[in-house]
């Protein structure tokens, strides 16, 4: 006696297929970075969709629908199979403006610039500051 509830967000299917094409990894994005994907962009808890990304991860493999790059089983790195990126168009018309592709690095110079240091920790000194420092004296 469940009642029908209404989810307020797409098919697995759909989010997985999306959240690898808005990624974008060169060498294909892992599981962790599609399931970080997904509940962060849709109203999702990311340990409630884990297994039924899993399951859809395996049986897109095996369709062809996605290309495994690393790993065995879901666990490693997907990308796109052949025919999709052609049908990545319609999907990101269903969601217009919702998404924008996300840089594949994770670490970028600013993000690292702007976390505060560990427990008041001087930060580490690269090659350019020390050659200064060594110059000024």
């Amino acid at each position: 006696m469940a009642a029908n509830s209404t989810t307020k967000h797409p098919k697995v299917s759909e989010m997985v297929l999306l959240s690898i094409a808005m990624l974008n990894d060169r060498n294909g994005s892992s599981v962790q970075a599609i399931k970080k994907y997904i509940s962060s962009n849709f109203n999702v808890e990311e340990k409630k969709i884990s297994a039924y990304v899993k399951r859809y991860l395996l049986m897109a493999v095996a369709s062809g629908t996605i290309i495994q790059t690393k790993g065995k089983g879901a666990a490693g790195s997907f990308r796109l199979g052949g025919g999709m990126k052609l049908k990545m168009s319609e999907l990101l018309s269903k969601f217009p403006n919702e998404h924008k592709a996300v840089p594949s690095s994770s670490h970028t110079e600013e993000q690292q610039d702007s976390q505060p240091t560990k427990r008041g920790r001087k930060p580490k000194k690269t090659k350019t500051d020390l050659k200064a420092t060594s110059r000024a004296i």
